[in-house]
Formats: structure tokens, C-alpha cells, sequence
């Protein structure tokens, strides 16, 4: 059933790549994680900020609680200068530890310096909450950014 879904789901990121076409709730009915990831996967490292508030719309990416998607939408979304997804990507990095899902969007936020001051904010909120490895790999990551 993967490879049938896989390629569902290359088919709509490829329509909603070249038309701005929505995949319809039909063919997103059986999507798991996994197919998302793989749509977001696949969608490159920055969308035009209409296509992504297209998305957002359809299927709510910023706040997701899931996050395997989260890790990849936010980035996606922050390289994109798509703002509206910074408040979700702040409030997922505070409220989640694990490393894995965090880094990728912390990565993506020290770029620029709102993106920064977003994620030093958010730091110092989840600091209390975060494994020592994950602190101290996001500390390292902030002053390399400020040291910039």
C-alpha cells in the first residue's frame, strides 16, 4: 500500500507544484505521517508565500501537534519568509524536547535576526523543560548565530 500511496502523494505535490492545486480530501483520505512528510519532503527548500498560506488553509500545518510533520513544515515555512507560521514554530519548540524535531527549526530561525530574537525568546521558555544534550545543543547553536 506505501508505493500505491507514495505515488498518490507525488502526483499531488507535483499538481500543487506546477498548478497550485490542492490534493483533494479523496485523495488525502488514507494519507499517514508518512505521506505527508513525503509532500513536504518534497515540495523543496522554500515555496512562494501564497502557495504556503494555500496549504496552511487546507490542512492547518502550523499548530500541528504531530511532529514529524512539524519539523518540516516549520523550516520549510521560516525559509520561505513565511511569517505567519513563526508564533506555531515558537509555541512547538516550547512546548517539545526532542532534539530531533526541534533542531531543524531552531537551524532555520537563527538565519535572521527576528528569526533570532523568536528563538532565543522561545529558548529561554523551554530551557527549564529541555534534556541537557538538547540545551546545550541549542545554546550552541544561538551563539554561533549571534556571534555572526
Amino acid at each position: 500500500a506505501q508505493s500505491r500511496n507514495f505515488s498518490s502523494v507525488d502526483t499531488a505535490r507535483i499538481a500543487f507544484a506546477s498548478a497550485g492545486t490542492v490534493p483533494s480530501s479523496q485523495v488525502i483520505a488514507d494519507w499517514s505521517t508518512q505521506e505527508w512528510v513525503r509532500f513536504i519532503d518534497g515540495l523543496g527548500a522554500t515555496q512562494p508565500l501564497d502557495k504556503l498560506a494555500t496549504l496552511d488553509k487546507a490542512f492547518h500545518f502550523t499548530g500541528t501537534p504531530n511532529g514529524e510533520i512539524a519539523m518540516r513544515w516549520y523550516p520549510l515555512a521560516i525559509r520561505s519568509g513565511y511569517e505567519q507560521a513563526n508564533e506555531g514554530a515558537a509555541a512547538f519548540i516550547e512546548r517539545v524536547g526532542r532534539r530531533k524535531l526541534i533542531l531543524p527549526i531552531y537551524a532555520e530561525l537563527v538565519k535572521t535576526p527576528k528569526g533570532l530574537e523568536l528563538a532565543k525568546q522561545a529558548f529561554e521558555k523551554a530551557k527549564p523543560g529541555y534534556h541537557p544534550i538538547t540545551t546545550a545543543s541549542v545554546q550552541d547553536m544561538l551563539a554561533k548565530a549571534e556571534a555572526k
